[in-house]
């Protein structure tokens, strides 16, 4: 599982534009974005997308997600299927991965994480304790904000719910999030040459 936390997959690079945000901005449009993925997927496995410049700082504007590359079934299936346990397994494979020579990647990848700076983290999941709901998702940004999300059961993308107030999102899972996103981002900017 370690290697598959270290690096989004390019190559599935996909703007934010135009996907609904719920009332809840760029955040909204990657809760959104992430669970439409899924809509007739079962999810025996959390996957995880990043937000790519949802955040108004610069220096470029154009929002995106992208996922992680990787099957991260056998980690799933090691972390005892705990989403904690995976959160935090994927936090210390981060922590604790050296930073590459940067000529070890393409100029392609150097510039695409360059540009796409890591400002927020989608989690979408199967909860056996949400029956009727597929797949539900949580998102944080690296500004502290959180959404949580679903998909009714049976429903298609136009049914897809979000919200800044659910009950049921566990604070520890969104901490666990949001560290795991700032792990992302110190190794990508510190890989990159990016200032953090």
């Amino acid at each position: 599982m370690c290697n598959h936390f270290l690096m989004p997959n390019n190559d599935e690079i996909r703007p934010l534009a135009g996907v609904p945000d719920h009332g809840f901005g760029l955040l909204g449009r990657l809760v959104h974005s992430t669970i439409a993925e899924y809509v007739g997927i079962p999810l025996a496995v959390p996957r995880l997308h990043l937000g790519q410049n949802t955040l108004p700082d610069p220096p470029f504007p154009m929002p995106a997600e992208v996922p992680f590359g990787g099957d991260l079934g056998l980690g799933w299936l090691e972390c005892g299927q705990s989403l904690a346990t995976f959160l935090r397994t994927g936090i210390a494979a981060l922590r604790s991965q050296p930073v590459p020579d940067i000529s070890a990647y393409s100029d392609r990848i150097r510039i695409a994480q360059r540009v796409l700076r890591f400002d927020a983290i989608a989690m979408a999941w199967h909860d056996p304790g949400r029956a009727m709901l597929p797949v539900v998702a949580l998102a944080v940004d690296r500004a502290g904000n959180a959404l949580a999300g679903w998909l009714p059961d049976g429903g298609t993308a136009a049914d897809i719910e979000v919200t800044d107030d659910d009950p049921a999102a566990d604070d520890m899972i969104v901490a666990l999030l949001h560290e795991l996103l700032q792990a992302q981002y110190e190794w990508t900017s510190t890989a990159f040459g990016l200032v953090p």
